[in-house]
């Protein structure tokens, strides 16, 4: 999915939940901002994968919560 379709709209206050995970706004839009485009969630180990054009990550609920 792409990061920037689930913070359309939103304020960095905000929070997006995402396969029972809510993480902030502020976080997403901090990702898209180092060129990150699009994110899988992975329900069965708690991470998420991003990746972009010249970028790829997986971070754990908790590493995504650190970066808030």
């Amino acid at each position: 999915m792409k990061i920037e379709d689930l913070i359309a709209e939103k304020n960095e206050d905000d929070r997006v939940s995402i396969d029972g995970t809510s993480i902030p706004v502020k976080v997403l839009k901090n990702l898209v901002d180092e060129g990150y485009v699009h994110m899988r969630p992975y329900k069965e180990n708690k991470t998420f994968s991003f990746w972009g054009k010249s970028c790829t990550a997986c971070f754990t609920e908790d590493q995504l919560l650190e970066r808030a």
